[in-house]
């Protein structure tokens, strides 16, 4: 029980907003795929334990691992059954953990999802938390209300679940010793080495070995399949004319405002609390905020006693602050409390089920609505874009007749406030930029022929290309006489680099075997070289050779062998001579930066591995 209850001391403070921001930022980062995901609720594709990973499911997640990766890697197209495979697998280790807090009674009721939601800017109106605007954001991006708040608080759970976890591991003085001592050792090797020009010199070949490799590769020397084609880029922010916008509309816009605007009163409350636990009763408790309640009307801050008595440890560091209430936010005791309170009051004590709490009132504000002309370049741009976005479908449902009965996509652009572009001849390997999409490519290469009729593609952030084979040239072997001279080089370098690694290969064999290094270069006519001192970061050699003569046993200094790959090409053959322990005089800022950071690695494994074993624990059936 103590992992829950330590997942339940992280339900309050900056914990979860920061855990919020995260969630928001990853909705947002994927609604365009909204109306894809929320189709349906009802196809069941894997089930963990008792919980059900559903198609929406999937295609969020889809989407969402889609906007990570494009985010990290935006030159790159990633497969799209790999990502099927990636979101799945990211699924069932976030619905093991879900099912695991179930079943042990964790739950997050809609009043504290709001709380922590009360700082997004996407939900507030005037500055505060609105439940009208929470609903229509998650309806504008495909939601149903209630499946986006589920899917808000199954990730709150998850993230204070694994925060928790982090926040529980430490490390020990000898752990962290050991780590300094292996982080500044340091290695003596002696090398020998073999420079890749060598191996190109003294190659040999006929034209039979070059003709003879043509044919053994020929399907890399093809003259690839090539189109030209015509396309009309059409996008709704291109259609945006604050012009359009009339007095009339902005005036009705305006009063909507007044008509929803919420001018409920927003308290600031801060609060002391005190636990319920086996260590103290109800009593105790309230007998301590009594005697707290007396220090504060004789002129003790309140402040000063939240950081001496509160067991909030969540809110301990921000004045006891719980955020702003509009009347529904906090326990109905408190609100109840706070209806009879004035601003700086602190109330007597409030017992909760677990808790006793004193509350005081910082503050409190009765919106008051802004005045039209506050208010209306806010309306101009609102309406100015929904009248584009209007205009944006409307071309979409003209282009997609028009499709069917022009000629020519020249007769189409002549219609609509759009320009046809043509383009050259281009290969699925340089694509222009505009058309460069996986469906689109696809189209082009795959499904569409000459003369066919044009395709629409739309794109999230309402942008839609509309696109028409020309001309299409098809695929062709490229002859052994016009492929000769990139023939030539890929022969010499493939062939070199066998060469080479087979003669490396037996080197390493004979040292094993007792030969010496230094025989080894009497009968290369080499020179042995070496490098003194080398650490983790040395530049000297490429990161990967650093890495692999730092993972060769220290017990066998003096007979441990290996080779690497220069950055330019040419091999070394080394040996790894000796080990100094390292040392490192840290002062106390660095230690603890280094204390920290090795506890945050080591917080990351034990969470993998305990979320690894819930999994493995379930019963886990895919459903294709």
């Amino acid at each position: 029980m103590s992992g829950i209850q330590s997942i339940r001391n992280s339900l309050t403070g900056n914990v979860t907003k920061v855990i919020v921001i995260a969630i928001i930022i990853t909705f947002i980062g994927s609604v365009g795929w909204a109306g894809f995901f929320s189709e349906s609720n009802s196809n069941v594709v894997v089930k963990v334990g008792s919980k059900n990973i559903s198609t929406s499911d999937l295609s969020f997640e889809f989407s969402t691992q889609q906007s990570l990766i494009a985010e990290r890697f935006p030159d790159e197209v990633i497969d799209e059954e790999l990502l099927v495979e990636i979101s799945t697998n990211s699924l069932i280790s976030k619905f093991s953990v879900l099912n695991y807090l179930d079943q042990r009674g964790m739950d997050l009721p809609d009043q504290y999802i709001f709380q922590q939601l009360s700082d997004t800017e996407q939900f507030l109106e005037n500055g505060n938390f609105s439940r009208a605007n929470f609903d229509a954001f998650a309806r504008s991006n495909g939601f149903i209300p209630s499946d986006y708040l589920e899917r808000i608080r199954e990730d709150l759970k998850s993230n204070i679940w694994r925060l928790s976890l982090l926040n529980s591991s430490f490390i020990t003085d000898l752990e962290i010793k050991n780590s300094i001592n292996l982080a500044e050792q340091e290695r003596d090797i002696s090398f020998i080495k073999f420079p890749m020009s060598d191996f190109r010199n003294s190659l040999e070949y006929r034209e039979e070995d070059l003709s003879d490799y043509y044919n053994s590769n020929s399907n890399s020397y093809i003259d690839p399949q090539q189109v030209k084609v015509t396309y009309i880029q059409i996008d709704r922010d291109s259609l945006i004319d604050e012009g359009n916008v009339s007095e009339e509309a902005i005036r009705t816009s305006y009063e909507d405002y007044l008509s929803d605007f919420d001018d409920t009163i927003r308290k600031s409350v801060s609060h002391i609390m005190i636990n319920i636990d086996q260590d103290k009763t109800l009593e105790e408790a309230t007998v301590a905020l009594i005697n707290a309640k007396k220090k504060i009307d004789s002129g003790t801050d309140f402040e000063d006693l939240v950081i001496e008595i509160s067991e909030d440890e969540g809110t301990k560091e921000i004045g006891g602050s719980l955020g702003i209430t509009d009347g529904t936010l906090l326990p109905p005791e408190f609100e109840s409390a706070l209806e009879k309170m004035s601003i700086g009051e602190v109330s007597e004590p409030i017992s909760l089920l677990n808790s006793v709490h004193l509350i005081k009132l910082d503050d409190q504000d009765k919106p008051s609505p802004s005045s039209i002309e506050e208010r209306s370049e806010l309306i101009i741009e609102k309406l100015a874009s929904e009248y584009a976005e209007e205009e944006y479908f409307s071309l979409l449902d003209q282009v997609s007749e028009l499709s069917f009965s022009a000629t020519d996509l020249q007769e189409i652009s002549e219609l609509i406030p759009f320009s046809e572009i043509e383009s050259n001849f281009f290969s699925e390997n340089n694509v222009p930029e505009a058309l460069n999409k996986a469906n689109i490519k696809d189209f082009l290469f795959n499904i569409s022929e000459e003369g066919d009729y044009p395709e629409l593609f739309e794109f999230e952030g309402l942008n839609a290309i509309l696109v028409q084979v020309k001309e299409s040239k098809p695929q062709t072997q490229l002859s052994f006489e016009v492929s000769l001279a990139d023939v030539t080089n890929d022969y010499i370098n493939e062939t070199v680099s066998n060469i080479s690694s087979a003669f490396i290969s037996d080197q390493i064999r004979g040292l094993d075997d007792g030969k010496s290094l230094e025989s080894l270069a009497i009968e290369n006519t080499q020179i042995i070289e070496s490098y003194k001192r080398l650490k983790r970061d040395s530049s000297l050699l490429p990161a990967s050779a650093i890495d692999d003569i730092f993972s060769l046993p220290r017990s066998e200094a003096g007979v441990a062998f290996s080779n690497a790959r220069l950055s330019n090409g040419d091999f070394i053959i080394y040996r790894l001579d000796s080990v100094q322990s390292g040392q490192s005089d840290l002062n106390s800022e660095q230690m603890k930066s280094l204390t920290g950071f090795l506890t945050q690695q080591k917080s990351v494994s034990e969470t993998a591995e305990i979320q690894l074993s819930l999994q493995n624990d379930l019963n886990i059936e895919r459903y294709n």
